[in-house]
């Protein structure tokens, strides 16, 4: 039975890692620009970090990801705005959402400026679930 519990545990942990791979960075950015949008951010909206990181924004302003917990989405995109690296703010997106009637996008949102796709999902995340993961298949 033990043999079982951890081909089980195992079998879980690499479809985990499969299914967390950080998708790959785009090819393109927005370096060369000569608009002064050198910034390159991830745009999307989707329900959770790890799997939205597809789009790309030129950005002369700030990266953002925004997270909805009400409505269980997650945006990330580019704001004109210069807002301080690490910060966040809760606000209002006029992004209407179809499944609702007249709601908008609100959440808290974090920006950064400090480097080319810096919206992205942090690694360090999917280390902390699958850690979390063994250590409850190992004690229940």
């Amino acid at each position: 039975m033990r043999g079982a519990v951890e081909l089980f545990i195992v079998s879980e942990l690499i479809a985990l890692a499969y299914a967390q791979l950080p998708t790959q960075t785009p090819v393109v950015t927005c370096a060369d620009r000569k608009d002064g949008r050198n910034l390159s951010c991830y745009t999307c909206m989707g329900r959770d970090l790890q799997n939205c990181a597809s789009g790309l924004a030129c950005c002369s302003g700030s990266c953002f990801k925004l997270i909805d917990k009400k409505h269980e989405v997650v945006l990330k995109g580019c704001t004109l705005a210069n807002e301080e690296d690490a910060s966040m703010k809760v606000r209002t997106l006029p992004v209407p959402l179809y499944w609702t009637k007249g709601e908008k996008v609100e959440g808290e949102s974090y920006f950064c400026k400090s480097g080319d796709f810096c919206n992205e999902a942090p690694v360090s995340k999917w280390f902390l679930s699958t850690a979390a993961l063994v250590l409850t298949k190992f004690l229940f």
